[in-house]
């Protein structure tokens, strides 16, 4: 199938701009030009937990997983070994918004690796014997150990992570209906019983052409590349019952704050703040976030940090951060903190008196906030695998590739003004909603 349509789109620091096909199905190529031996090969799909409901939470994850498992062409290991043995690094990654799947490869063996993942991307069978039985999780675990297994495992191990406690909570605690809500792993049940037949209805429903972008970032030539992508990626139709997903309303401000608290087997506490703000295609606002969170929580030099463990004679605190996360329905922004337990009212009130403090931003803070921006969206161009990811993440959770040639005359308008409406906007603390995570022994205390 020959594309329909080419455009030319100006990305910030590569010697060409992005060259992107849109073919007649409405699968998409990106290619970025870059000097390299190593080529990436990437296909980001438009799904993640945003289109589970609770009946298969967790089918994006174990979707990811058996994508290795084994095609018409090729049996299961064979990606692997094959691109392996060709000095090649393979990966995937599940999120809220999207699932990708990348192979950074010396570029003399690019011909095979697009082959290889293609192929993966629009064949995968999804054989029972590498899924695995169906078994009770809480029970006596099955004599045959495949992913279905291993995937229960890894959520077991994040049960054990106090991080992954608190923000599981503060997750479901944001949100009211939107299927951000849930965990992207999914739970233990769910994986257990899940059938070949609703992954495999859930992977022919969303892993369709226009939901597909195909990324290719190095030193190749186009045409010969665009012949290959035309070749491989055939995609095949489908008469299954579409998969269904939850309402996606969203949500870009804590309806009800809630403050959750939950107890383990510690010795320190653990407190993460979350609010909601608008989607991650508002550019303007999102790097503001960034800058805020710079600002706040990123580093030494941050204000959390420098207030409450440097310059305090006595600190509670052992880890003090906030964070940024960028969603197609929606922005999170948090600060957590691992803290001395008994503190932990003055923890609440000090992070929140932080949220207030942020009505005043000082233009030397501004300064150095854009200046760690500009180094790190530069430092995001010069290797092949960065410049996929960001091109990637525009492509799929923005749904506009000409936002990466806005952000850095977007970033040079802000201003402390535009900074401190923001924080007013999203992060005061009425709008935040807090889990927390303490020692056992602190229940009694609290009663």
């Amino acid at each position: 199938m020959s594309y329909i349509k080419k455009e030319k789109i100006e990305y910030p620091y590569l010697e060409k701009p992005l060259s992107v096909y849109t073919f007649e199905n409405g699968h998409k190529a990106v290619f970025a030009y870059k000097k390299s031996p190593m080529i990436n090969i990437s296909s980001w799909v438009k799904t993640g937990s945003i289109n589970e409901n609770k009946d298969n939470n967790g089918v994006s994850h174990f979707v990811e997983h058996l994508l290795f498992k084994g095609t018409t062409k090729y049996p299961a290991g064979a990606f692997d070994r094959a691109m392996e043995e060709k000095g090649g690094i393979i990966n995937a990654a599940t999120w809220k918004d999207y699932t990708f799947f990348y192979i950074n490869i010396p570029k003399e063996h690019y011909e095979l690796a697009l082959n290889m993942h293609a192929d993966m991307m629009v064949d995968a069978l999804f054989p029972i014997e590498e899924i695995g039985p169906e078994f009770d999780p809480e029970g006596k675990p099955p004599e045959v150990k495949r992913e279905r297994y291993v995937v229960i495992e890894e959520i077991r191990m994040g049960e054990d992570n106090n991080w992954r406690k608190v923000y599981k909570n503060l997750n479901s605690a944001m949100y009211e209906n939107h299927p951000y809500k849930r965990e992207v792993i999914g739970t233990k049940k769910i994986i257990a019983n899940i059938t070949q037949e609703e992954i495999t209805r859930y992977y022919k429903t969303f892993y369709i052409p226009k939901n597909i972008t195909t990324i290719v970032a190095g030193d190749f030539d186009e045409e010969k590349m665009i012949e290959l992508i035309e070749q491989n990626f055939k995609f095949k139709p489908s008469n299954l019952e579409k998969a269904k997903s939850d309402p996606q309303i969203k949500e870009i401000k804590i309806k009800n704050p809630k403050t959750v608290t939950d107890y383990s087997e510690i010795n320190t506490a653990y407190i993460m703040l979350g609010a909601l703000c608008d989607s991650a295609k508002n550019l303007k606002e999102t790097i503001a976030l960034d800058l805020i969170s710079t600002i706040l929580g990123d580093g030494k030099s941050s204000r959390l940090y420098s207030d409450l463990i440097e310059n305090t004679k006595n600190p509670h605190y052992y880890q003090l951060e906030s964070c940024h996360y960028q969603f197609k329905d929606g922005d999170n922004f948090m600060i957590e903190a691992n803290f001395d337990a008994q503190k932990k009212d003055v923890v609440i009130k000090e992070l929140k008196e932080h949220l207030l403090n942020l009505n005043k931003i000082t233009e030397a803070e501004l300064k150095k906030a854009k200046k760690r921006a500009k180094v790190t969206f530069a430092q995001d161009s010069e290797m092949v695998s960065d410049i996929a990811d960001t091109i990637g993440y525009y492509a799929t959770v923005c749904e506009d590739l000409s936002l990466a040639d806005k952000y850095l005359k977007v970033l040079d308008e802000i201003d402390c003004r535009y900074l401190e409406e923001i924080a007013k906007k999203y992060l005061h603390p009425d709008f935040v909603s807090t889990s927390i995570l303490l020692p056992e022994g602190e229940k009694n205390e609290t009663v």
